[in-house]
């Protein structure tokens, strides 16, 4: 008679034997359908607005509003 580890260790075995066979033909059908789908050409990127080189530092209208709320 067998022992319960040898049970154990075959249902595992015929588990991971059925679960493999039932994801090949899955997989089989998912790569076929992959190699009969026509690639799709990328859309040309615009060129990225390039913003002015600034040198320093510029006072703008926002950072005169914040003085005065400072009381600079």
């Amino acid at each position: 008679m067998k022992d319960a580890t040898t049970k154990d260790a075959t249902t595992v075995k015929r588990r991971s034997f059925l679960a493999a066979a039932l994801g090949v033909p899955a997989a089989a059908v998912a790569a076929s359908w992959l190699a009969r789908r026509k690639a799709q050409p990328l859309p040309e990127a615009e060129p990225a607005a390039t913003a002015p080189a600034s040198s320093g530092y510029h006072e703008t209208e926002h950072i005169r509003k914040y003085y005065r709320s400072a009381d600079f």
